[in-house]
């Protein structure tokens, strides 16, 4: 097998480019990188320590309402985004988010994004 044949054959999990505008919001860089430390986590956790993170504060300092907020971004936005290139599986009955297929490949690249 000569080098071009390999190159033209490989197909990355997700291109370059959707996976940086995956990566593009600080919300879902804080919830793949739960994602990245547990496996799986509940939704409603998510939220929780994104907003915390965001803050950079304990949670019995900040209104709930705004962990309300958070969740529902999650929810309604970022969650189905990531959910369509099969970064997570989201289990609606439990409300909770596990990694999918495609979920190293942008892995890898948040790690790389965030080491500098």
């Amino acid at each position: 097998m000569d080098s071009e044949s390999t190159a033209d054959e490989y197909e990355p999990a997700l291109p370059t480019s959707r996976s940086f505008e995956l990566l593009s919001t600080r919300r879902r860089r804080e919830a793949l990188d739960l994602l990245r430390e547990h496996g799986h986590v509940t939704l409603p956790d998510i939220a929780e320590e994104v907003t915390v993170r965001q803050h950079g504060t304990d949670i019995t300092e900040i209104d709930p309402e705004e962990v309300t907020d958070t969740y529902m971004m999650l929810y309604h936005s970022d969650i189905p985004k990531l959910e369509d290139e099969g970064v997570v599986v989201y289990d609606q009955e439990q409300d909770l988010v596990v990694t999918g297929e495609n979920f190293d490949a942008i892995a890898q690249l948040l790690a790389r994004t965030t080491e500098n």
